[in-house]
């Protein structure tokens, strides 16, 4: 929301200067994320009319045009798509300084002469608008110097509005506050309405199908209007609001939104069928096509406005391109209305769409003061557009929407906050807040403004007496010496664990939305389908993700159309089950997930070999979790391996599963746009955590040498080398440090069914060297047991 000093200060005089007003906001509640300070650069700045205009051969958007500017004709080249002839401009001569700080000179620009510039708002300081040169009143006086018309200084506060706080999305309703804050008056503007003779009822009828969705909807109507340019100066506050002007008529909508905070649309009453205007749902696969020209595919609770025939505007969010003001319309149909908030952000979000005025509806608008703006509406587009208003409001208010009324007791606000409140000071706060406050004893009748839905409790208001008063008026005070100590969540510090060690090897982490929807996206085969939500809020959140996998596969496949081809991605996440019909709840557990795919190695200075990510760096990966998680007995079993490389295992300890890892080749992954063969697993954290040690034991760094020996041996085919393993740790005795297997090799000439397994033994004493009888006679012991257990034969 962008709110204008200058605007503000129509309602109230403020007690505070520009640079100041930004800390007054802060104190208010609002977040103020940005200052702009307008202060046009006007010397040598004189008003011209753009006589003659010519594109120039060779470019794509220069024109050489001739601008009087009183007394003379310049040369000058132009850039902008809005000049033309009969513009009355802003012109800036040689000599003049921009507000970015460019000084302008006479110059040569693809052999035309330019004796200086036609301006755009941002470059005379006037707003942040650059799409187009300033287009001027026609009645301003050529030749004229610049600041007799614009010499328009303004401070504009870019704030963040809390979705608790729709009135903060007015003027008015920061005015409001701000009064309250200081205890000073403050007033509304009265626009002057000036009726005819003719009645807005005989005019266009109103019937509301569906009163929960609009519980009001009002109706005015001006005819004869012309559409024209508005007034410069609301040009120029729309724009510094950002708004982009579009016509009188259209501009009164947008300009009373920032003042009151009420949306309103105005239609061609010519294109308002029967003259009657219908507030209903819209009928399954209705389509209606919105300003923007996007066509929209309705569904039976998206609320349209509509006329005797067809939908004329999606309530609340935007109006119809069949029913929009044109430069011929004559006669305007103002719409005015309060719509419940969750119809229109369901709708909003279904749609796609976020606009001002939905923006506006979704945090409750003031459902009181609908008729006063919608009048207001009607004489601002009698002053800016001529024309005669018609007598009367359609006002149809068939479900009206009550005042929040509670208790509040003034002590308990007082134990509260820690401030012993005096009573009368309270209630004066209550009040200036538009509370309606019954006092007298211990607890209070208060009921709440229209403009305020967020205040529902007596904590509600609490917290506005001490926002009013001053957050820092709270007094500092020792706490009671209670010391609370506690104990960090295991799976969370797990968690915490893996994100370190994935990040150490190379991952990037990802965050995505545990909601999707199969029908719409593209995902790997063989996925689960997660957990069916019973009422999503659009479309694309109807499942909630059975792996997270699903959207790693997403965000890989974007990565590739963006040509980055070597990726490491994980995400620590919950995924979601079905139940079984013995016991159908919902399962949820925390998982983490990963793929990998590409070059081994990041691209370096020298060409060196970097082949592409295999099945040993998904099992070397895999074997780092279990040395760093200290999971001593880990397995890795790979499973349905086929010919086309398709590959899937299981990570176990201990016998029990920890979850699973894969390859999807390539020939699978086009069909994902990944044109690649993608490594990926999923481990249940839960599981990781139970198998995990619950104390550590801290080893210190060995002193002396170790001592290693290389065995290879014949087994059978079908005898693994974690089975080899096993056999060596358990005869090997107490010394052997580390053990790995380096070779597997099978040929014919080891006999069939054979292959021979390579193994490295390290031997290492903790308090002294190992001498070489000692290595060998547990090496001896190490063979004999192969022999007997395995039927191996030394190579």
């Amino acid at each position: 929301m962008l709110l204008s000093y200058n605007w503000l200060s129509e309602f109230l005089e403020l007690p505070v200067k520009q640079n100041e007003l930004a800390d007054v906001l802060t104190w208010l509640g609002l977040e103020v994320e940005a200052v702009h300070y307008y202060s046009p650069s006007l010397e040598s700045v004189v008003i011209g009319e753009v006589i003659e205009c010519a594109h120039i051969e060779g470019t794509d958007h220069l024109s050489i045009t001739k601008v009087d500017v009183g007394g003379e004709s310049l040369s000058v080249v132009c850039g902008a798509p809005n000049v033309r002839v009969g513009l009355r401009v802003a012109v800036m001569l040689a000599g003049a300084t921009t507000a970015a700080g460019m000084k302008i000179k006479k110059a040569k620009l693809r052999g035309h002469e330019s004796h200086g510039m036609i301006a755009s708002e941002q470059e005379l300081g006037l707003s942040d608008s650059h799409g187009g040169i300033l287009e001027l009143p026609l009645e301003w006086k050529i030749g004229a110097p610049a600041s007799q018309y614009l010499n328009s200084s303004d401070t504009v506060y870019d704030v963040e509005i809390t979705p608790n706080r729709p009135d903060f999305l007015s003027h008015i309703g920061v005015a409001r506050d701000i009064a309250a804050k200081f205890r000073i008056p403050w007033q509304p503007k009265r626009y002057t309405v000036k009726e005819s003779a003719g009645n807005t009822s005989d005019f266009v009828k109103v019937e509301i199908l569906a009163p929960d969705a609009c519980p009001r909807y009002d109706a005015r109507v001006v005819t004869n209007v012309k559409i024209a340019p508005s007034p410069f100066e609301v040009c120029l506050r729309l724009a510094r609001c950002g708004i982009r002007p579009i016509s009188n008529i259209v501009d009164v909508t947008n300009y009373l939104m920032l003042e009151y905070g009420q949306p309103l649309h105005a239609f061609d009453a010519r294109f308002v069928e029967g003259r009657e205007i219908r507030v209903r749902f819209a009928d399954e696969k209705e389509k209606f096509t919105t300003l923007d020209g996007q066509v929209h595919l309705m569904h039976s609770d998206y609320l349209l406005i509509a006329d005797k025939v067809k939908g004329i505007a999606v309530a609340g969010v935007m109006g119809g391109l069949n029913s929009e003001i044109r430069e011929d319309t004559k006669d305007v149909i103002i719409e005015c209305a309060y719509f419940d908030p969750v119809h229109v952000r369901r709708t909003a979000k279904a749609l796609g769409m976020s606009t001002d005025s939905s923006r506006r509806f979704e945090r409750g608008c003031d459902p009181e003061n609908v008729p006063h703006v919608a009048t207001s509406a009607a004489a601002l587009m009698q002053e800016w557009g001529g024309g005669e208003i018609l007598a009367g409001v359609v006002d149809c208010h068939p479900k009206p929407v009550a005042r929040k009324v509670f208790s509040f007791r003034p002590r308990k606000a007082s134990e509260l906050i820690g401030i012993n409140f005096d009573e009368k000071d309270v209630e004066d706060i209550l009040v200036r807040l538009g509370c309606s406050v019954k006092s007298g004893g211990e607890t209070w009748q208060v009921e709440a403004p229209s403009w305020r839905p967020d205040l529902e409790r007596e904590v509600d208001l609490t917290e506005e007496i001490i926002r009013v008063r001053g957050y820092d008026e709270i007094p500092t005070a020792e706490t009671s010496g209670v010391a609370l100590s506690g104990r960090d969540d295991e799976l969370f510090m797990l968690k915490r664990t893996i994100e370190d060690i994935l990040v150490g090897q190379g991952f990037l982490q990802a965050v995505s939305l545990s909601m999707w929807n199969p029908e719409l996206r593209r995902d790997p085969p063989g996925m689960p389908e997660g957990v069916e939500v019973a009422n999503p809020v659009t479309d694309e959140m109807k499942f909630l993700q059975g792996s997270v996998l699903t959207p790693l596969f997403r965000a890989a496949s974007a990565n590739f159309q963006r040509g980055d081809r070597d990726l490491r991605l994980f995400e620590t996440t919950r995924s979601f089950r079905k139940g079984v019909l013995d016991d159908p709840r919902t399962w949820e557990r925390q998982v983490v997930a990963g793929l990998l795919t590409g070059r081994r190695y990041p691209q370096g200075w020298t060409p060196r070999e970097n082949p592409t990510l295999d099945f040993f760096d998904l099992k070397g990966l895999i074997e780092i979790l279990g040395r760093r998680l200290s999971l001593d007995k880990s397995q890795i079993i790979c499973y349905d391996i086929d010919t086309g490389g398709l590959l899937r295992g299981e990570w176990r300890v201990e016998g029990a599963s920890l979850g699973n890892f894969g390859i999807w080749p390539k020939s699978l992954c086009k069909a994902l746009d990944l044109d690649a063969d993608v490594l990926w697993f999923e481990f249940d954290l839960a599981a990781t955590l139970a198998h995990r040690p619950s104390r550590f034991a801290y080893t210190a760094l060995p002193r002396f040498p170790l001592s290693w020996r290389d065995i290879a041996v014949v087994v059978d085919s079908e005898v693994t080398a974690e089975i080899l393993s096993e056999t060596i740790r358990s005869s090997a005795g107490e010394w052997l440090s580390a053990l790995w297997p380096f070779d597997v090799f099978e040929s014919d000439k080891l006999g069939v069914g054979k292959k021979s397994v390579a193994l490295r033994l390290e031997f290492q004493h903790p308090e002294r060297s190992l001498d070489a009888a000692e290595v060998d006679a547990a090496m001896q012991e190490v063979i004999q047991n192969l022999t007997e257990q395995h039927s191996a034969q030394l190579r």
